[in-house]
């Protein structure tokens, strides 16, 4: 029986597995079905096809992993496949390749580490969750049967900092669950037909970039004092919080989002927003670090307000940011989810040239008696832009602040911006609240400053309001 079933992997031949590889790998396949007894490590109706289904499945992926390579990780192990059945492989080659298998499960991951012990693989069991894990590297990448391919893209997207090739296995819908990934990423990769399965594929995925497609915000109301700045800055926490990167561009001579930060908008002159727009710096040598996690910063300070002047004889000087903050992106590989730009309270140039750079605008709207007034002129404006410069620009959606619940007035105005804006007009406001206006003097966002305050809850619940906006983006993409 056991030399009928060593025949039956002779097909793994045509991938440079030995036949001294044989016994091993039946060897294994017994232990997994003595294990499957006890707990669920493949499905009950496969164990009579599992040479083929498991192990040959598992195994056909040798021959485009280098054996010089020096480290995989296998997403989700499960049972040991592919992990282990590619260990025991490289193991027989003498290859070097460390392998590390991921299972959040403990019955899963004791079973794993038996497997790594009996056949002394050079292999190390991590029973964590992946997702929760951080700046992780890796030569190889390997999944089967883990998460839809979209859940895997955002995982090594926001999990990895350095992979060279990620090879998934996709059952019959693996073809078309590309092209719909291909909406939202941008992907060199290569289709394998399966040797196991004819409705089935591998596929080797590498230069993995998020596309940006409605990432880029502008924070816009040519009206001072209305929360811009305070709405940019808590969004890009809020964010920041749901594991999002951010990237805040301080659009605004005065700097108050870059204090708002915890950064100086006196001391940081060589390496701010100006100097990027005037052409000394490259947008990555002007990025400044927070001192919060995922949360980053183009600073700004008194310099920009001569750019206008500068810039008086260039034709195109309405693009200056746009092709910069493209370019940066494009080669950066989506390194940010977000770019919030904050926007100076006038209609000048730095403003045009953040509508021009931006997918879509959020606009903070005060609800007091002139407010309206005041955005259909921006509205306007916008119309121009869309015409003559930026014709996918929209509106993302308006954001009533400074809302006070005891003012009849307040009321009026959210009644008349529903009524007029519809859908577009969020549906959290944020209060007055003493604690959004101390936080920027401590350098903090008021929902790390006082994340139980009113002004603080309503950013928070304002955050999931917006992500789950952008879902529906997404849907709609």
């Amino acid at each position: 029986m056991i030399e009928s079933n060593l025949k039956k992997y002779s097909q793994l031949e045509t991938l440079n597995v030995s036949r001294e590889t044989f016994p091993a790998l039946e060897e294994f396949r017994s232990l997994l079905l003595s294990e499957n007894k006890k707990i669920n490590l493949i499905s009950k109706s496969t164990e009579k096809e599992s040479i083929n289904r498991h192990i040959i499945d598992s195994a056909q992926i040798t021959d485009i992993i280098d054996i010089n390579t020096k480290s995989c990780i296998d997403l989700g192990s499960g049972s040991g496949l592919p992990g282990v059945v590619l260990a025991i492989i490289f193991k027989k080659k003498g290859s070097k390749i460390k392998f590390d298998l991921y299972e959040k499960s403990q019955k899963k991951s004791n079973f794993l580490r038996k497997m790594v012990r009996h056949f002394k693989l050079n292999a190390e069991v991590k029973q964590k969750n992946i997702f929760e894990e951080r700046e992780l590297e890796a030569d190889i990448i390997v999944a089967r049967a883990f998460k839809p391919l979209q859940t895997i893209l955002e995982l090594i997207d926001k999990n990895f900092v350095h992979y060279n090739r990620l090879i998934l296995f996709l059952g019959k819908s693996g073809k078309g669950v590309i092209n719909e990934c291909l909406k939202s990423w941008k992907l060199d990769y290569e289709i394998i037909e399966s040797l196991t399965d004819a409705n089935s594929v591998i596929v080797k995925i590498s230069n993995l970039k998020k596309n940006m497609k409605e990432k880029i915000i502008s924070i816009i109301n040519q009206k001072g004092g209305v929360g811009k700045t305070t709405t940019v800055i808590n969004l890009a926490a809020g964010l920041s919080l749901n594991n999002k990167k951010v990237l805040v561009i301080d659009l605004d001579p005065q700097g108050n989002a870059t204090t708002g930060l915890g950064l100086s908008n006196v001391d940081q002159t060589y390496n701010s927003i100006y100097q990027v727009l005037s052409g000394t710096k490259k947008i990555n040598e002007a990025i400044s670090k927070t001192r919060f996690s995922n949360l980053d910063v183009i600073t700004s300070n008194v310099d920009l307000s001569g750019l206008e002047v500068e810039t008086a004889d260039d034709r195109r000087r309405a693009y200056i940011l746009k092709e910069k903050l493209t370019a940066y992106l494009n080669d950066s590989g989506g390194v940010y989810d977000y770019v919030l730009i904050d926007c100076p309270p006038s209609l000048s140039l730095l403003t045009v040239m953040a509508l021009v750079a931006s997918h879509s605008l959020l606009v903070p709207l005060q609800t007091e008696f002139f407010a309206l007034e005041g955005i259909t002129q921006l509205i306007k404006t916008i119309d121009r832009i869309k015409v003559g410069l930026n014709p996918e620009l929209m509106i993302r959606g308006i954001l009533l602040t400074m809302y006070d619940k005891r003012n009849k007035l307040s009321g009026e105005v959210e009644t008349e911006a529903r009524n007029y804006f519809k859908q577009k007009v969020y549906k959290n406001v944020v209060p007055r609240n003493v604690r959004l206006s101390e936080a920027p003097s401590h350098g903090m966002p008021v929902i790390f400053y006082d994340k139980n305050c009113p002004g603080s809850k309503s950013y928070i619940n304002f955050t999931e309001e917006f992500l789950a906006q952008e879902e529906s983006f997404e849907t709609a993409a």
